[in-house]
């Protein structure tokens, strides 16, 4: 894409009319993506100078939450966006300033430091270069890249699945936290907690940018301790075509530093590994990505440490599974073979989709081992999922589990059914599931819905999206969900707490 296409499409979404519920929030599967084509420091995180500094005119916590209290919610503005008078961001500078704020952190702290780097991106010098874009004519090269999180046995991670510009349900989750003491304002009060985004933060929602200054405050704030993923809507091309270029420029105009903000997506993992003693859980937004190798970084002697995604080779991996066709079936195996292969990725969608961002899982065991979606991307039924998992585990660290989000519908199906039913995180290939043509009511099925689960080796866990949304209206669920890990020397010891928080609508 060349910079005089993207001030076009840009100045057309300055002029263009509010569009109607129901279009602007059309589900993913409707784009056509070919499938072939505080201070605290974690008491496992080396120290790192951090100090949020320039963010001292910013409003306070109680502040941003009065200034918060009167906006419609997305169910009220069905597509359209809010009076301007109402806004809790009327100027673009507190929004620049913490963004400066976020690439000072960024580039100066751990991802900044080659020694963390097992692999290190295709040019350090191009990735460091915020005036430039991947997605522009002589840009910089696309450089998505994983990252490992090492953490102690008395630490908790907090993980939350989409926001898609739903600042009310945020804000509901941050209230909480203020109350039971796990946050103070923005601010961490233990260096025992993380806070874990799994990415699609703007789009389809009227609060992408306040969801984003959001984001920011609590990642200046605690910079070794909030951590985001990155979603395929962390992508020019979705943010251009699903709402967040538009709403950013309704509310400020040409100063909305669109290429500036874009490089933050650059910044964030597509996979983060979460681990304590040898045990990691990948948490990303999308799904499994065969062509990655995640042993070498896993282990690697810092607790946060970071490995450039190159050259993915699923076909290599394929070959490497003789006797994975007996049990993959005859369609499984030729959707392998067609759309497999060794490549480098030029974008989230070029020359293939990247797994980690785009990937979705099938519900019950009885589906397909691999399968597409079409105008999304594949579907990884359980035994090619382990396998996948397995292949990571080389004699060191293992990777046990998934956790993600992604895999969301306005309309009833039987992945939404299960999520709401489960209380906002569903374990796929549950082994108590009914059929997938059993009746909507699901209070029978045996399927988890407690508030603490113990994880299960091998599965993939689906966290939901909040429900200031197409996606509530359309399933009729008005409660946020967000999952606390607590972890353990044994990884069969390691408990997930669900908690669901009612949102006001």
């Amino acid at each position: 894409m060349n910079t005089s296409r993207l001030k076009g499409i840009l100045h057309a979404f300055a002029l263009m009319a509010p569009i109607h519920w129901l279009t602007s929030c059309a589900q993913e599967g409707n784009q056509s993506i070919p499938v072939d084509e505080p201070q605290a420091r974690s008491s496992t995180t080396e120290e790192v100078s951090l100090k949020p500094t320039g963010t001292q005119s910013l409003m306070s916590y109680t502040q941003w939450m009065a200034r918060c209290a009167s906006l419609p919610t997305n169910r009220q503005l069905k597509g359209a966006l809010p009076d301007p008078a109402l806004l809790p961001i009327k100027e673009i500078d507190p929004f620049t300033q913490l963004l400066d704020v976020f690439f000072e952190q960024m580039l100066t702290g751990p991802l900044g430091e080659t020694k963390r780097w097992v692999r290190e991106v295709e040019s350090k010098k191009d990735f460091q270069d915020l005036s430039k874009v991947y997605f522009e004519k002589e840009g910089i090269p696309f450089m998505p890249f994983a990252m490992k999180l090492e953490l102690g046995v008395e630490d908790r991670a907090h993980f939350h699945g989409d926001l898609h510009g739903d600042i009310h349900s945020l804000n509901t989750w941050l209230k909480h936290l203020n109350q039971d003491g796990t946050l103070n304002g923005f601010e961490l009060t233990s260096q025992n907690d993380h806070l874990i985004f799994l990415g699609d933060y703007t789009d389809r929602g009227a609060y992408g940018v306040e969801v984003m200054y959001v984001l920011m405050r609590l990642k200046t704030a605690n910079p070794q301790q909030v951590w985001m993923a990155r979603g395929n809507h962390e992508d020019i091309q979705l943010t251009m075509n699903y709402g967040f270029l538009r709403e950013a420029t309704s509310k400020f105009g040409p100063s909305f530093p669109i290429k500036r903000f874009s490089r933050l997506y650059d910044m964030l993992p597509v996979v983060i590994y979460v681990g304590h003693g040898g045990n990691y859980i990948q948490c990303n937004h999308g799904g499994v990505e065969p062509g990655y190798q995640p042993s070498k970084m896993l282990s690697a002697a810092h607790s946060i440490a970071f490995d450039a995604i190159g050259q993915l080779e699923q076909k290599s991996f394929l070959d490497r599974q003789p006797d994975v066709r007996q049990w993959m079936g005859e369609d499984g195996w030729a959707v392998a073979q067609a759309n497999y292969a060794d490549f480098k990725p030029t974008s989230p969608t070029t020359p293939k989709v990247l797994g980690f961002m785009w990937n979705d899982f099938s519900v019950s065991r009885d589906e397909p081992q691999l399968a597409v979606d079409p105008g999304r991307a594949f579907v990884y039924g359980d035994r090619l999922t382990n396998l996948i998992l397995e292949s990571h585990n080389t004699g060191g660290p293992r990777v046990q589990a998934i956790f993600r989000a992604h895999q969301h519908s306005s309309l009833p199906n039987p992945l939404m059914r299960r999520l709401v039913h489960s209380g906002g995180v569903f374990r796929h290939w549950q082994e108590r599931d009914v059929p997938l043509n059993a009746s909507e009511n699901l209070s029978g099925s045996g399927l988890e819905t407690s508030s603490t689960r113990r994880l299960v080796k091998g599965a993939a866990y689906t966290f939901n999206v909040s429900p200031d949304s197409n996606y509530g209206i359309g399933n009729n669920y008005q409660f946020d969900t967000f999952g606390r890990l607590h972890l353990s020397g044994n990884f069969e010891d390691w408990k997930l707490e669900v908690i669901q928080l009612p949102v006001n609508q």
